[in-house]
């Protein structure tokens, strides 16, 4: 007959054994969620292996004589480049992040994987890369419009226009009875070399910029994306909503 000591070893060795087996499953699990988000970084920014290359925008002061980064820009780099290192890339090595006016060649345009930060308005290797109109839904452009604000975003499919509150109000008179922004998220081969990849992460304004990097840098999201994909491409639009004191932070995000 076992004694109290004896059934104490057992108890013990059973919680021993069951605890490393929850340890086992613990990293297992989290090693298929790592694998599962590296092939959805590969599907949506390029394949695994090739370098990508993050370019965000500059402006230059003629006062100053000097480039400023928007910081709308700059923030949306630093959450494309902690997803990355998160899921084990490296920046350097894996993936670069510069100024528009330090793509100088048009090699790194065609030998990368590329992401482009804001639209048009500003980034400069946008329009040298995406044509205008596109084949895709979405586009964007430079808006041409007196005193217009910001990029001009068109949903090509309903050939509509497609308006952020700070434009209703400079260009239609209509009231900002709340303030919201569009994001353009897109995924297509890059022109240049379409075994590549071209990223297009790009607001009517600041805040959908940061709210287009913000969504794909969730594992989940670019699984949504990828299930959306059509011949290759994915092309989609986010509302965007911000408080007006604070427009560099999205507080809610979603599919238009």
């Amino acid at each position: 007959m076992a004694g109290p000591v004896t059934d104490l070893s057992i108890n013990l060795l059973a919680t021993g054994l069951g605890a490393a087996m929850a340890h086992s499953a613990q990293r297992a699990r989290a090693k298929i969620r790592k694998q599962a988000t590296r092939k959805r970084i590969g599907d949506f920014f390029g394949r695994a292996g090739e370098k990508i290359l993050v370019v965000h925008s500059s402006i230059y002061d003629e006062p100053e004589r000097a480039y400023n980064y928007p910081a709308t820009d700059t923030r949306s780099a630093r959450i494309l480049a902690q997803f990355f290192e998160e899921s084990n890339l490296r920046e350097g090595l894996d993936f670069t992040i510069v100024p528009d006016r330090g793509v100088v060649s048009e090699s790194l345009l065609r030998e990368n994987n590329v992401v482009a930060l804001c639209g048009p308005a500003r980034n400069s290797c946008y329009r040298r890369l995406v044509s205008t109109p596109s084949s895709m839904r979405y586009d964007m452009a430079e808006n041409p419009n007196p005193g217009g604000r910001g990029n001009l975003l068109r949903d090509n499919l309903r050939n509509t226009r497609i308006y952020s509150s700070r434009q209703e109000a400079a260009e239609r008179g209509v009231a900002e009875d709340s303030h919201f922004d569009y994001g353009l998220v897109a995924s297509l081969p890059n022109l240049r070399n379409p075994s590549k990849r071209l990223v297009l992460l790009a607001g009517i304004h600041g805040s959908g910029t940061v709210a287009a990097a913000q969504f794909v840098a969730n594992s989940e999201n670019l699984g949504l994306l990828s299930h959306r994909q059509q011949a290759g491409v994915i092309c989609e639009v986010l509302h965007v909503k911000y408080l007006e004191e604070d427009p560099e932070t999205p507080i809610d995000v979603r599919l238009a």
